[in-house]
This record gives C-alpha cells, sequence and structure tokens, in this order.
C-alpha cells in the first residue's frame, strides 16, 4: 500500500516537472519569436519655424499648444522697413528705365552717324557700351525690386504645414533674426515608434512584422503597427564620442539597433504626444498583408 502511494507521489512529481519544463519551452519559444522592449518612445515630424528677414514682431495669431492648419498665419514682422524698400527699388527702375531710354536714343544716332562716317567706330563703340551698360543697370534694379518684394511677403509668417505649434515664445516687439528657429510645429499625421532591441533580439526582426504598440499614459488600450526599417547601426556608432574597443581595456556591451515601427490605427481619443514612452512587442511569425 505504501509501495503504491510513493509510486502515484513520484509519478505526479515527474508530471509536474515535465509539464513545467514543456512550459518553460513554450515560454521559451514564445518569447524568441514575440521579442519586446519598453525602451521605445513615440516620434512625429517636426518642424522648425525661422524667418527669412529680420525685425520686430508686429503681431501674434497663435498661442502656444494652438492646432494650426496649413498656410494659417503666426505672425508677422513690421512691414514698415520692406515697403520703404521695395517703394526705393520701383523709384530706382523709373530713374534706370528713363536713362535706358537716353542710351538707346544715344546710341541709335551714333551708329547712325557712324554708318554715313560723320563718327568714329570708337564713339560707336562707346554709345554701345554705355548703352549695355544701361541695360545691365536696370536688371540689376529690377532684380533689387524683386527682392524687396519677397522679402515683404516674409513678414507674413505662415505654417508649412498642418500639427500644433509648440515651445511658442513670441511676444508683440520680441526681435526676430532671420534663419535663426524661434519655435516648432508637430505634425499629428504622422507618428511612429523608435524601439530599441537588444541584438540578441533582432535576428528574427525583419520589415512588414506586425507589432503591439502600449504607450504608458494610455496602458488599456493597444495600438497596432508594423516594423518599417531595422537599422543597419547601432545608437552608439552615432554618439559623440563612439567606443573604442580596439584600445585600453575592454568591457562588452550588449548594443541596441533602433526598429522603426508605424502606427497604423491612431485614435483620436488617445491622442499620440512625441516622446511619449511605450513598450512594444513584434511577432515575427507573421507579415502584414
Amino acid at each position: 500500500m505504501k509501495m503504491n502511494l510513493s509510486k502515484k507521489k513520484l509519478s505526479l512529481w515527474s508530471s509536474i516537472g515535465l509539464i513545467v519544463v514543456i512550459m518553460t519551452y513554450c515560454l521559451m519559444v514564445y518569447f524568441d519569436e514575440h521579442p519586446n522592449t519598453d525602451n521605445a518612445y513615440v516620434q512625429a515630424n517636426t518642424i522648425n519655424i525661422a524667418t527669412q528677414v529680420t525685425g520686430p514682431v508686429a503681431s501674434i495669431y497663435v498661442k502656444d499648444h494652438q492646432v494650426v492648419q496649413k498656410g494659417q498665419l503666426l505672425f508677422t514682422i513690421d512691414s514698415q522697413p520692406f515697403q520703404i524698400a521695395v517703394n526705393k527699388a520701383a523709384a530706382a527702375i523709373a530713374v534706370e528705365q528713363a536713362a535706358l531710354v537716353l542710351a538707346e536714343q544715344n546710341a541709335k544716332r551714333i551708329l547712325h552717324l557712324v554708318g554715313i562716317g560723320q563718327e568714329s567706330k570708337a564713339a560707336g563703340d562707346q554709345a554701345q557700351s554705355q548703352l549695355d551698360s544701361a541695360k545691365a543697370e536696370l536688371a540689376a534694379r529690377e532684380a533689387q525690386l524683386a527682392q524687396a518684394k519677397l522679402d515683404l511677403e516674409h513678414t507674413y509668417v505662415t505654417t508649412p504645414s498642418a500639427g500644433v505649434v509648440t515651445q511658442f515664445l513670441l511676444r508683440p516687439g520680441s526681435n526676430v533674426v532671420a534663419s535663426t528657429t524661434l519655435f516648432m510645429i508637430v505634425e499629428q499625421n504622422n507618428f511612429w515608434v523608435d524601439a530599441n532591441f537588444k541584438e540578441t533580439q533582432i535576428a528574427r526582426i525583419k520589415t512588414g512584422q506586425p507589432v503591439k504598440i502600449i504607450l504608458d499614459m494610455f496602458p488599456k488600450h493597444v495600438f497596432h503597427g508594423v516594423v518599417d526599417a531595422v537599422s543597419s547601426a547601432s545608437g552608439s556608432v552615432f554618439s559623440l564620442l563612439p567606443p573604442e574597443n580596439a584600445s585600453g581595456n575592454w568591457v562588452k556591451v550588449t548594443q541596441r539597433f533602433p526598429v522603426k515601427v508605424l502606427i497604423q490605427n491612431p485614435d483620436p481619443n488617445y491622442p499620440l504626444r512625441a516622446g511619449a514612452t511605450a513598450t512594444i512587442t513584434i511577432d515575427t511569425t507573421k507579415l502584414v498583408a
């Protein structure tokens, strides 16, 4: 009786051990086929807004964190100096046009006299040179007017794309310098996740595989995505001071490789924000159709 009981216990523990081994193996296979990481961050296209002319801000039409549409007016720069430049350039053109008319008349007269032998060829060449100079001067003035008009247009700063205004600190009277970044527009129509996988995880990761994405800000909502690209270099390669493993004492460190994941089902009820942390799991057994 005791012998039978001992055999039953041994059989039970053997069965439990076998189940544990099988479950452990299944889990190992699952995690091998479904690599995941929480070293992942939401990204979006950002546009640096800068002016093409220098001057004081005249009026402001947006505020920080405001949603704007493509072509919407953001702010204006005092246009008076640029309007004056346009007027001066236009006046200069009028003067050069008058000078050109005189140069044409003089050249026509001199060349006629040269043709009938009453003026030397040198006089004709000089008249032609004066005419060419007047034409060149007029072209230069016209170019100045075109630039002045363009500068005047640039006093009206509009957004090149729809998005959300970020880091907007301008105030009326603030002096802005051309080509200096003032604030940014974060686009809202294209989000992705940059996930940094250990080099021991990327062997199975391929473009087109489905991805489950969970953001820390929305832990109960699942976003779905697809692997768009796998980096050909680790993040440390692009660091300011890349490691020099060929010199000094060397310590092996597991590298991480960025994987770009496109988000396929954005939901306005769960607005995405650039820089948000995420946890992603890739199903390496499938490909998105």
